[in-house]
Parts: C-alpha cells; structure tokens; sequence
C-alpha cells in the first residue's frame, strides 16, 4: 500500500514537471554565428556556438528566469539563453547559404566560429544618438 502511495505521488510530481514548461515555438538564428550561453548576460560561459538560419527551440518555463531581452532555448541537447533580438520567426537569408563555396572556402575551424561568435556577443546594435 505505501509502495502504491508513493508511485502515485511521483508520478503527479512527473506530471507536474513537464508541464512548467510549454515550448513557445521554432525560431532561427539571425546572426553570422552566435552562441547558446549557460546563463541570461552576454559574457557567461558559451554552451555550443550555432550559424545564421539555425534552428532554435524557445522554451517558457516557470523555474528558469532570465532578463526580459533573452529567450530560453534548446539547441540539440543543449539548454541556455540567445538574445532575443538575434531571433527570427522566419529563416533568414543568410550569407552561408548565398554564397557556399565562397564560405566553404574559408575553412574555419571551432575556434574561430567561437570567436566570431563572442563577436557578435558583444556588438552592440542600434542607432547612433552622435549629431
């Protein structure tokens, strides 16, 4: 009886889990290259590096809070946070895909994505207020 008792109160826990988090829908990756990172600011330890037109998972969950302007992803088996404004609803026109060989050509290894990619991190967008 007390076996039954505690299979059931796991499995309302179970339940209960899966639903803290509701899958908000399929976004794609604006930017060149960019990183998935471990926490909401843009100097935190970088998950996976992704290129322009990758795929992103956006995640609403009630245990996880980040700052409004970054979004929670799943990016294959990584969990972490993009900025929400290198996001976009529909696949970009990316320079990858415009000119292949001419990218392909450039032969760039992890490194130098991770590094274009903590680029793009600390670009700062926007307009000038300079008269």
């Amino acid at each position: 009886m007390i076996l039954i008792l505690l299979l059931s109160s796991f499995l309302s826990f179970a339940e209960t889990t899966s639903t803290d988090e509701k899958v908000v829908g399929i976004f794609y990756m604006q930017p060149l290259f960019g990183h998935v990172h471990q926490s909401s600011v843009s100097t935190s330890a970088s998950l996976t590096t992704i290129q322009c037109a990758h795929p992103v998972k956006v995640i609403e969950s009630s245990k996880v809070s980040a700052y409004p302007e970054w979004a929670y992803v799943q990016v294959a088996d990584y969990r972490g946070f993009i900025l929400k404004q290198y996001l976009s609803e529909k696949k970009p026109d990316c320079f990858q895909g415009k000119y292949p060989k001419f990218f392909d050509n450039l032969n760039l290894d992890l490194s130098e994505l991770y590094y274009w990619g903590r680029l793009y991190d600390q670009y700062i967008q926007g307009e000038t207020r300079v008269q």
